[in-house]
């Protein structure tokens, strides 16, 4: 693993465990929001990208007792703990946590009914792609919720997503949203200081 690549971007190694430590108690906040949001009825496929240690995606099981979760993430140290955290529900096939990130999703058109990004849209950087991508995963009707990471008036440069370093990225995003074939596109407040927004698959 590169020393360039930033820890929030792909924890890895000893400090990629102190960065997931931090993240799992300052995304708490998003996590509960996002929860509420998602509204996950026991039968639901959801799927999670990004999902960090598995702290969501063992609550989003929990409440999809007769459904099933997906999810992706670009560190395999994130991975591990995942996996750990999951491991119950993995043996009984309710979960599968897989490395890889939104522009490739390894699951067939129409497997969720609900999927969710917490603080990782700004690190895709083909937004297009990965929007695409999850609308193919995503039922008619499917949800879509993105948690923003709010960045003021001036996002890092080395953001790979251009949206995110436009300055603008709620508004390009809600507009890339309705172009990308999603419908009841919404802010929906904020979780903290985290732009919450909603979409549904056309």
């Amino acid at each position: 693993m590169g020393a360039s690549v930033p820890q929030a971007m792909r924890p890895h190694g000893f400090w990629g465990g102190m960065f997931a430590w931090f993240m799992d108690r300052s995304n708490a906040r998003a996590q509960n929001a996002a929860l509420r949001r998602l509204d996950v009825r026991p039968s639901d496929a959801v799927l999670e990208i990004g999902y960090g240690t598995g702290r969501l995606v063992r609550k989003l099981a929990k409440a999809a007792c007769q459904g099933f979760v997906g999810g992706v993430d670009a560190s395999a140290l994130m991975r591990d703990k995942a996996r750990k955290k999951t491991r119950n529900s993995r043996k009984l096939g309710r979960v599968d946590l897989k490395l890889g990130d939104a522009s490739v999703l390894p699951w067939p058109d129409g497997q969720f009914d609900k999927a969710a990004a917490l603080h990782c849209f700004q690190f895709w950087s083909d937004p297009v792609r990965a929007l695409a991508e999850i609308r193919r995963v995503l039922r008619p009707g499917g949800l879509l919720l993105l948690v923003l990471r709010a960045h003021g008036k001036k996002p890092p440069k080395w953001l790979p997503n251009p949206i995110s370093r436009s300055g603008q990225e709620i508004a390009v995003t809600l507009e890339l949203l309705a172009e990308s074939g999603f419908c009841e596109t919404r802010l929906e407040g904020k979780a903290g200081s985290s732009p919450v927004i909603t979409a549904r698959k056309a």
